[in-house]
């Protein structure tokens, strides 16, 4: 009996030392975070907020399905060489991904997402609706952007563009974050343009150039379409006003071609009696209403013309923007002559 106890006894305590073992690992587990493995698979849309620390981003991760959890994400963070660096905005990460990857991900800048869009002085609204629709085709149809230009309404216009937002569409860089509708682009475009005409206290200063708001618009946007640099701005806007205070038609192709749906500098007979408002051939004084959307530089010009006697231009080389300007109607043919041996009118 003895010798049976003898062989048993280091059995129990091997037992015993193994329980041990297995409970300690057990033990040690528990307080390891868990975390994921490998890079991760698929694609999650992470939205970074102003102020957002990682403590305050693990926890959206975790309900994301980005990370494992909070613990191991803020861990990565804090063993990370820059653990203060998160930036708003959105980024495209993986789901189940191993914590210091999401990290590295969030801090590297071919993981933001960008919908930036650039719309370049002088664009009419068409071409504006045409620059987003192709931005944005694969999340948000065509016809949204129509619909927004409908719905005059909801853009918060301001009274003076009589419910047209043609040249209130303000030029400029816009960063739109992911989701944002179609009326919501629209409508920042127009209260970019509130904001600068507020800059400029625009009803004042037009009260002072002896014009309405809609008026300085409208004349802003015939200088972007018909000058060829924003050098001659001041002149063209010069010509225009002579001409409207001395009773001349304003007799521009730009307007023609907003009638007529079109650009180009080659007009025919026909097209330069199309019968609309915005024919200044056969009309006087400003078309109803801007042709394009027109930027800084063009409103100031509008509303700060030269002063002088001139009453033509011609752009005479398309290549280079060169434009001419006299007082001389006689002069004015001459030019013309040049614009026509360059196939510039």
């Amino acid at each position: 009996m003895r010798r049976v106890g003898w062989v048993l006894a280091p059995l129990l305590a091997l037992a015993v030392l193994c329980a041990l073992a297995v409970g300690g690992y057990d033990i040690y587990k528990g307080f390891q975070s868990k975390d994921f493995t490998g890079p991760g698979f698929g694609h999650v849309t992470v939205q970074v907020l102003p102020g957002d620390t990682a403590t305050s981003l693990a926890p959206r991760l975790v309900q994301l399905g980005v990370v494992a959890s909070a613990k191991s994400f803020i861990s990565a963070a804090k063993q990370s060489s820059n653990p203060t660096g998160l930036e708003p905005g959105f980024f495209s990460l993986h789901k189940h991904m191993n914590s210091a990857l999401a990290y590295r991900m969030l801090l590297n800048p071919a993981s933001r997402i960008q919908a930036v869009v650039a719309i370049p002085e002088g664009l009419r609204m068409s071409s504006i609706l045409a620059t987003l629709e192709k931005k944005y085709a694969s999340t948000i149809p065509a016809s949204a952007f129509t619909a927004a230009a409908k719905d005059t309404a909801a853009l918060q216009l301001p009274a003076y563009a009589r419910g047209n937002p043609e040249g209130y569409l303000f030029p400029a860089t816009y960063d739109f974050s992911p989701g944002t509708s179609a009326l919501g682009m629209m409508q920042a475009m127009v209260a970019r343009f509130n904001q600068e005409a507020t800059s400029i206290d625009l009803p004042v200063a037009a009260q002072a150039a002896h014009l309405t708001p809609g008026q300085v618009i409208t004349v802003a946007s015939i200088l972007e379409a018909e000058a060829g640099n924003p050098k001659y701005y001041r002149q063209v806007a010069e010509v225009i006003y002579n001409r409207l205070n001395d009773g001349m038609k304003l007799g521009l192709d730009s307007t023609v071609n907003y009638a007529l749906h079109r650009f180009g500098v080659h007009l025919t007979v026909s097209q330069l009696h199309v019968n609309s408002r915005y024919n200044t051939f056969i009309h006087t004084g400003l078309p109803p209403g801007p042709i394009d959307n027109p930027g800084d530089a063009a409103i100031q010009a509008a509303l700060h013309p030269d002063h002088g006697n001139l009453l033509y231009f011609v752009t005479v080389n398309l290549k280079t923007g060169l434009t001419k300007f006299t007082s001389s109607a006689a002069q004015f043919q001459q030019f013309v002559a040049e614009c026509q041996q360059n196939n510039a009118c």
